[in-house]
């Protein structure tokens, strides 16, 4: 059994959804930890407009990663761990190629180096380099479509195979068949906060996926974080807590 998580965005994370990920890894014990990418922001190197009152330090943002995939392998002491890289995690490379070539090929100023992955023995998987286990395809993800599964669809068509993929915030899943074989896709949803001071109201999703794989055969289940409870084979695990939305006043 493996469990997929992805899209964190640390520090920037929803606390709540990336610790019950973490415990639910803890108590099922699955053989491979898939990160799907966006374990980091990387909010400070971001060519997008910043907000001038945020502290913009990279060191800080490492470390709360660095915590969190220390979470997961005490989590998961034996587990496979397969870190894949996303588009926040590309700004790294970005912006050296940008901004400091002289230090793009520094080996200490890889993702590898500055999140310790030998030492918490996480396997990482560049940008372009998605992977198989059997005949799912794991990787970040390139498409945002408007509609939930929209996206999973669009990567079945640029893949043409079953893939689960982060990227898109989302939890949604695409069904197809051929006159040989059905296909499936997923959409594993995120882990980062889901009111970020730069979108009102996204339509986005916490949650991860359970995965059942062998040489020939998989199944998908996704776990929806939804009011910081969730459902798994009919246990309900955490405590309902319903917040008054302050997004929209009345001015009646």
């Amino acid at each position: 059994m493996g469990v997929a998580i992805s899209d964190i965005h640390a520090p920037f994370q929803a606390k709540q959804a990336t610790k019950m990920a973490i415990d639910f890894i803890k108590e099922q014990r699955p053989g491979t930890v898939h990160i799907l990418g966006d374990a980091c922001d990387m909010y400070s190197i971001s060519s997008f407009n910043k907000d001038p009152m945020r502290r913009l330090n990279l060191q800080e943002e490492l470390d709360s990663v660095r915590d969190i995939l220390t979470e997961l392998r005490d989590a998961a002491p034996r587990a496979r761990i397969i870190y894949s890289e996303g588009n926040h995690e590309y700004r790294l490379k970005k912006y050296l190629m940008s901004e400091a070539k002289a230090l793009a090929g520094l080996r200490a100023l890889t993702l590898e180096k500055l999140l310790d992955f030998q030492r918490l023995r996480i396997r990482f998987q560049p940008h372009d380099r998605p992977y198989r286990i059997g005949p799912l395809l794991f990787t970040h993800g390139q498409f945002v479509s408007r509609w939930s599964g929209m996206s999973a669809k669009r990567h079945f068509e640029r893949f043409g195979c079953c893939t689960i993929h982060g990227h898109t915030h989302r939890l949604g899943s695409f069904y197809h068949t051929d006159i040989s074989t059905i296909y499936g896709c997923w959409e594993n949803g995120c882990l980062s906060t889901l009111t970020p001071d730069y979108v009102t109201a996204p339509d986005w999703q916490n949650g991860f996926s359970v995965v059942h794989h062998s040489k020939t055969f998989f199944h998908v289940e996704q776990v929806a974080v939804i009011s910081q409870k969730y459902c798994f084979r009919g246990r309900v695990v955490g405590r309902s807590k319903i917040n008054p939305t302050n997004l929209v006043e009345d001015l009646t």
